[in-house]
C-alpha cells in the first residue's frame, strides 16, 4: 500500500515562494531591467510559473486519484474549478480595464475579450487574449483542467499513462528544439511560449509526481532534504546566461524542467506541516499565492501610473524601493483580504453547490 496523502503543506509553501518570486522578478524588470538568466531571480521569473503547473498536477492527482469520473462528478469538478479561479480572475480583469480607462480617459473595453476572460475560455483559442497581467498562465491552467480527467484515467494503466506522458513530452521537446529559437529573445517569441501545448507536459509531470508520491511505501526525510538541496543548487548554479530564451529552449529547457520537478517531488515527499513561525509564514503566503500572483501586477500598475510619476526625480533604485517598501506590503494586505472575503467564501459556496445528494443526506442524518 502506498503512502496515505492528505494535504501536502510543503507544496503550499512552495506555491507561496513562487508567487513572491514572480513579484520580485517583475519589480526588478520594471525598474532596473529584466534580470539575466544567470541570476536565480531571472530563472524564477520564468520557472516559477512552470512550477505552478507542476504543483497543480500534484495537488489535483492527490485529491482526485480515486474519483469515479461519472458525468455528475465531471460537472462537480468543472464547477469547483471555475469557482476557484473565476472570481479573482474577473476582479483582476475588471481592475485592469478600469485602470486602462482612467489612463486613457475613455471607457471603451473590448467586451468580447472581457467575456472570454470572465468565462475563462480564451486559453483554448487565443492564449494571448488575457486581460490581467499574468493571466496567460490561468488560461493554460484551465486547458489543463479539461485534460485532467482523461490524464488521471490513464494513470490507472501503466501503458496508457506512459504513452500519454511520452506524447506530452514529445510536444515539449518539439517546442524546445524546433519552435523556440535562441536566436530571438523570449519577448519576441512570447506568443509561442505561452501556447498551452508548450506547457502541458509540466502539468502532466505534476500528475506523474503525485502518482509516484502516493505509491511510494517509504521515503527518508533526510534523503529527500538532500535531493531538494541538490535540485535547488543545480537550478541556481547551472551555467546559463543571457536572455531567458536560453533557459526555455534546447537542452537547458529539459534540464531546468528536471530541476523543478525534483524540487516538487522532494518537497511532496518531505510532508512538512509544523507549527513554527517559519512554516506559519510560508503557509500564509501559500494561502494568498493566487491573489498575490494576479493582484501584484494590478497594484504595481497603479503605483507606476499614478504614484511614481509624482516623484520625477526618483531614479530606478528609488522606484524599486517604493515598490518593495510600499506597493509590496499593500499588495500582501489586499491579497489577504481578497483571499479571506472572496476566495474562501466562494470556495465554500462551490462545495455546497457541488455536494452530492448522498453526501447531503448523510450529513443531515448525522
Amino acid at each position: 500500500m502506498g503512502m496515505l496523502m492528505g494535504r501536502v503543506h510543503s507544496i503550499d509553501y512552495l506555491r507561496g515562494i513562487m508567487a513572491l518570486s514572480v513579484l520580485i522578478y517583475h519589480y526588478l524588470s520594471w525598474t532596473l531591467g529584466v534580470p539575466d538568466s544567470s541570476t536565480v531571480i531571472g530563472r524564477l521569473g520564468v520557472y516559477a510559473v512552470s512550477t505552478f503547473y507542476v504543483i497543480s498536477g500534484i495537488s489535483l492527482y492527490i485529491v482526485y486519484r480515486q474519483e469515479a469520473w461519472t458525468p455528475a462528478n465531471l460537472l462537480r469538478f468543472a464547477v469547483k474549478r471555475y469557482f476557484r479561479i473565476a472570481p479573482l480572475f474577473i476582479l483582476a480583469a475588471s481592475l485592469t480595464v478600469l485602470m486602462a480607462s482612467i489612463l486613457h480617459g475613455v471607457f471603451n473595453p473590448d467586451w468580447p475579450a472581457y467575456f472570454a476572460n470572465a468565462s475563462l475560455t480564451f486559453g483554448f483559442y487565443d492564449p494571448r487574449g488575457y486581460i490581467p497581467g499574468g493571466g496567460w498562465s490561468i488560461g493554460n491552467e484551465i486547458v489543463f483542467y479539461v485534460m485532467f480527467p482523461a490524464l488521471i484515467f490513464f494513470t490507472r494503466n501503466t501503458v496508457t499513462f506512459a504513452l500519454s506522458m511520452l506524447t506530452l513530452f514529445g510536444i515539449y521537446l518539439y517546442f524546445a528544439f524546433y519552435v523556440l529559437t535562441p536566436e530571438a529573445s523570449l519577448a519576441a517569441q512570447w506568443l509561442t511560449y505561452i501556447n498551452p501545448l508548450n506547457q502541458a507536459f509540466l502539468f502532466g509531470m505534476g500528475v506523474a509526481i503525485g502518482k509516484l508520491a502516493t505509491n511510494m511505501r517509504h521515503a527518508s526525510k533526510k534523503g529527500m532534504a538532500v535531493l531538494l538541496a541538490i535540485a535547488v543548487g543545480a537550478f541556481a548554479f547551472f551555467p546559463a546566461s543571457g536572455n531567458q530564451i536560453n533557459i526555455v529552449s534546447g537542452f537547458n529547457r529539459i534540464l531546468f524542467t528536471a530541476f523543478c520537478g525534483l524540487v516538487c517531488f522532494s518537497l511532496t515527499m518531505m510532508r512538512m506541516g509544523g507549527d513554527n513561525i517559519v512554516e506559519r509564514v510560508l503557509n500564509f503566503f501559500g494561502d494568498i499565492s493566487y491573489s498575490l500572483y494576479l493582484l501584484h501586477i494590478v497594484v504595481a500598475k497603479f503605483f507606476r501610473s499614478f504614484i511614481l510619476p509624482e516623484f520625477p526625480d526618483l531614479g530606478p533604485h528609488g522606484k524599486l524601493a517604493v515598490l518593495v517598501l510600499v506597493a509590496a506590503p499593500f499588495t500582501v494586505l489586499i491579497s489577504f483580504l481578497v483571499y479571506t472575503y472572496i476566495e474562501k467564501p466562494v470556495i465554500r459556496m462551490a462545495k455546497r453547490i457541488t455536494k452530492s445528494r448522498k453526501t447531503y443526506r448523510a450529513e443531515k442524518a448525522a
